[in-house]
């Protein structure tokens, strides 16, 4: 994918920054009504992600309008953003607010970095095409994410950071989107208890 097409992906990708950042923001008592919207949300995704798959009308509409932003994969099966909205609602379910909080950070800002950073400067070849700068790029950011989290003690903010890393570099066949959020909040989360 050519860096321009990078750039206009990850520039979504950002904009659901929106999401954790408001998510914090809000009171502790609306985290169910959080979670009931980013399942009504996911609902609605896979009903189009249903249509999209099987109709090849729809399926070609879809190509015209969103053609430059999709990876290859995507062409047959979910797209990213619907693996962003169901990692967002597991987590949200599943972590405390600080962790969930951050571990969307580490998806939604780590990520993009690394996405960015590896194919404007990547030379160091790593697993699966990624680089060893895209990965350098993808710890020291979500470590100083973790600088901006209250609450997050430095051992767990390291560890969560370098979770995040290894599962964005890792060629496992399971989106990025998902991976991420949901394996560093784990880390973290039993860093806590």
């Amino acid at each position: 994918m050519l860096l321009t097409s990078e750039l206009k992906r990850k520039a979504i990708h950002l904009a659901s920054l929106s999401i954790p950042i408001a998510y914090y923001a809000s009171p502790s008592a609306w985290s169910r009504d959080w979670e009931r919207g980013l399942l009504a949300a996911v609902i609605l995704s896979l009903a189009i992600e249903v249509f999209r798959l099987h109709h090849p009308r729809i399926r070609n509409a879809f190509r015209h309008f969103f053609g430059e932003l999709l990876r290859n994969h995507e062409e047959v099966s979910l797209l990213g953003s619907t693996y962003l909205l169901i990692a967002v609602l597991l987590t949200l379910h599943l972590f405390e607010k600080p962790v969930a909080v951050l571990a969307l950070g580490f998806l939604i800002i780590g990520d993009t970095v690394a996405a960015i950073v590896g194919k404007s400067f990547g030379r160091t070849r790593l697993l699966g095409g990624k680089s060893l700068e895209g990965s350098l790029s993808c710890f020291a950011v979500c470590y100083a994410l973790t600088l901006l989290m209250p609450g997050i003690p430095f051992h767990v903010g390291i560890i969560g950071a370098l979770v995040a890393t290894v599962f964005e570099l890792l060629p496992i066949p399971l989106d990025d989107n998902f991976r991420i959020p949901l394996s560093a909040g784990f880390a973290m989360e039993l860093l806590l208890r």
